[in-house]
């Protein structure tokens, strides 16, 4: 899985957590956020320690807002995109969600989480 791949796929679980789940869904995901957490949360520390890194290094412009040129933010930008395109070595469980006509998860959120996702439905529910 690319790393951006994980970071969607995190911040998409992360969604999916917010909402009363069954204990083994509940678990599952939590499982995937404690793989997923150390990855994402050490690519933005790297980042930002960068962008701190290039702050010291900036002009300020008439405005008083700090600049970078253009070579060092096109510097920047293609180092992210690299490491955006890098494979980690994260294997995550499928988690099964129930539609029980409760459960309400944006499109975009299911579409980050898709390939990790199975949806069942509810037997119990009546139409």
């Amino acid at each position: 899985m690319l790393l951006k791949e994980c970071i969607n796929v995190y911040k998409a679980f992360q969604q999916i957590s917010q909402n009363t789940l069954p204990l083994k869904t509940s678990w599952n995901i939590a499982q995937n956020l404690s793989k997923l957490q150390p990855l994402v949360e050490s690519f933005e520390e790297h980042r930002k320690s960068y962008i701190d890194q290039l702050r010291e290094k900036a002009t300020l412009d008439s405005k008083g807002e700090p600049e970078v040129s253009d070579e060092a933010a096109a510097l920047f930008e293609s180092q992210v995109k690299e490491l955006l395109e890098e494979d980690q070595k994260v294997r995550l469980k499928k988690v099964e969600l129930i539609d029980d006509g409760q459960l309400s998860i944006a499109p975009n959120i299911l579409m980050a989480a898709m390939d990790y996702l199975t949806l069942k439905s509810d037997g119990n529910q009546t139409s």
